[in-house]
């Protein structure tokens, strides 16, 4: 891969669904819990309604990020996302093994991370060494539209996949 070439995989059309389904749900309890809160107090079911409101526009943010923000394979790292949330960088010699099976035992481990809400995984990263975070994570759990042209491009770069 040359200096400065960025490969783009999706990651966004596996996830996103269920994420609008929350969104719909959101709107759903928006009125639900206005039209029961008025009963007690409009001041009370008002508040409820502007703090839920609030949310559905982040929701719905975070949403839209996951097409703009897709996983990138770069010259020297591999830069992951998990829609605008959360963002990581792994250093391309920090990968061990990327494995297809990705179990819920895995998934559940301690020094898991997984960047896939409310779908399952495709790919688990091992990585060599723990990340330098909080967790300690030695493994990530991501989902990829195309899993076979990323795993051909790791293989491209020489890391098995």
């Amino acid at each position: 891969m040359a200096q400065g070439t960025v490969t783009k995989f999706a990651n966004h059309r596996g996830v996103v669904p269920m994420l609008w389904a929350m969104v719909m749900l959101a709107g759903c309890e928006l009125v639900g819990v206005h039209l029961l809160l008025s009963l007690w107090s409009h001041r009370a079911a008002w508040a409820m309604s502007v703090l839920t409101l609030l949310s559905m526009v982040w929701l719905i943010r975070w949403v839209t990020s996951w097409k703009r923000l897709p996983h990138e394979l770069l010259s020297d790292h591999l830069r992951l996302h998990m829609g605008s949330v959360r963002s990581i960088d792994i250093p391309l010699d920090m990968i061990a093994d990327v494995r297809a099976d990705v179990s819920a035992e895995l998934l559940k481990a301690p020094g898991t991370r997984n960047l896939v809400p409310m779908a399952h995984p495709n790919r688990l990263i091992e990585l060599r060494a723990p990340m330098a975070d909080r967790r300690g994570t030695r493994r990530i759990a991501v989902r990829f539209d195309d899993a076979a042209s990323f795993d051909a491009a790791l293989r491209g770069m020489s890391i098995q996949a």
